[in-house]
């Protein structure tokens, strides 16, 4: 026959059940995109203040009605929500929960609740808004003696502890709270029960601090995580940047170098390649995002080629094109292309005394895009991809280039081409117009 248990140990589980409840609030609470706006950024739009006022008022209320209907004390965490939205939001955060909690205390019978638990986020906030600590107090320890003894410690050497806020209005407000419960008989307003014994009085100002504490250190954890892959994916987006800037240094002297001289003979020629110089700078510098449609890669190529055919002469290099219709929408990485051409032309094309022809075919399949770059200059034997990287910096780019844009998921192929020369084929797949975050969001 089972044993009914007593009001004390009731509440003593309850009490115990509340850590686990407060940690699986906090995870369902991180688990909100706009959320990590709060924990990264300095200045907060109003728009996202509203939507986690309703969030946290929303968790939090549930809280009051499965105490209230079904009389299960361990899911209503009115203080630590109240408090935990002022220290996250600020003010007018904390003050917005902590009253949607009080106005669902208040039309179940608890008065003061409605004052209570809107002083609590109110205070909240606003200590973190003054003093500027929100990073601060997101290290709070869990050892409620480490927090004490760190205060005084600081204290004696005439520095403040900002850490102890937490603690401090933890225990304030639990105090606050059973003078209120003794004062007005407000029983329903603590789990339906009114602790007398010291013990279990002492357990839940230990759990309350435990309760927020858990939610703040995971709000931390999850904060430094959230920093961490944002340092990593700025310093991936450096990195791209400056491999898209390497401009062949050779290529820009020749073509000054042609510039100069076309100045005295075809005036109005240099004037057009000073325009196709510019605009290639320009696309190259460009930081407007990652990929770019493939037709905006073969115009950019367009005029990467007219300089080259001023270099060379139109009889020496000619270029083919096989691009499918379909291909033409497709996103590619900015630039993937041109230093493959540039590869083509002076590796094998310049090689050759009559010069030759450059293919570009583009083609979209049903996993995504294959794309082809083959010369038709001297006899390629060693096609091998390490010894080919090892010779310079524009292979090794694109490689690098592919895999970051694609999530690892090109490919990249070098072979030889079947007129002599070599051919170069890129795949990119269908999702290869994602992005930097969008990589990071799969891992």
């Amino acid at each position: 026959m089972p044993t009914t248990l007593a009001p004390e140990q009731l509440l003593l589980i309850n009490l115990l059940l509340r850590i686990a409840v407060m940690a699986g609030i906090t995870s369902l609470i991180l688990g909100f995109r706009f959320v990590g706006h709060f924990l990264l950024r300095a200045s907060i739009s109003i728009a996202d203040r509203l939507k986690l006022i309703a969030l946290l008022a929303a968790i939090f209320v549930v809280g009051v009605l499965v105490r209230k209907l079904i009389a299960q004390g361990a899911m209503d965490l009115s203080l630590e929500g109240a408090l935990l939205a002022g220290f996250l939001g600020g003010v007018w955060v904390g003050a917005g929960v902590g009253a949607a909690i009080g106005a669902v205390c208040y039309l179940f019978g608890e008065t003061m609740g409605l004052p209570f638990y809107a002083s609590a986020g109110f205070v909240s906030g606003a200590l973190v808004s003054t003093l500027g600590v929100r990073g601060e107090i997101w290290n709070y320890s869990l050892n409620p003696f480490s927090i004490i003894y760190s205060f005084f410690d600081r204290l004696f050497r005439r520095r403040l502890d900002r850490n102890i806020i937490p603690f401090a209005l933890c225990l304030l407000f639990a105090v606050a709270r059973y003078g209120l419960l003794r004062r007005y008989r407000m029983r329903g307003m603590l789990y339906g029960y009114l602790p007398t014994d010291g013990f279990l009085i002492a357990v839940d100002l230990i759990v309350i601090v435990f309760t927020l504490g858990i939610s703040l250190k995971m709000i931390n954890n999850a904060r430094i995580e959230m920093l961490l892959r944002e340092e990593e994916r700025q310093l991936t987006r450096a990195r791209l940047m400056t491999l898209r800037s390497q401009i062949n240094p050779h290529f820009l002297f020749n073509t000054l170098n042609s510039i100069a001289a076309l100045i005295r003979t075809d005036a109005e020629k240099a004037r057009e390649m000073t325009r196709q110089l510019a605009a290639i700078f320009r696309k190259s510098l460009d930081e407007s995002g990652e990929t770019h449609a493939l037709r905006e890669e073969l115009a950019f190529l367009d005029d990467y080629l007219s300089i080259e055919r001023v270099r060379f002469g139109d009889d020496r290099l000619r270029v083919v094109k096989g691009i499918d219709p379909a291909a033409v929408e497709a996103q590619v990485p900015i630039m993937i292309l041109q230093p493959l051409v540039e590869n083509a032309i002076k590796h094998g094309i310049s090689r050759k005394v009559d010069g030759g022809v450059l293919r570009i075919d583009a083609k979209r399949t049903e996993q995504g895009i294959d794309i082809e770059i083959e010369n038709d200059g001297p006899p390629f034997d060693d096609c091998r991809l390490d010894t080919l990287t090892a010779r310079g910096l524009g292979l090794k780019n694109v490689i690098e280039r592919l895999n970051i844009y694609t999530c690892g998921r090109g490919r990249f192929e070098i072979a030889s081409g079947r007129d002599g020369g070599a051919v170069v084929r890129l795949f990119l797949p269908l999702a290869g117009a994602r992005t930097v975050d969008s990589c990071e969001s799969e891992r």
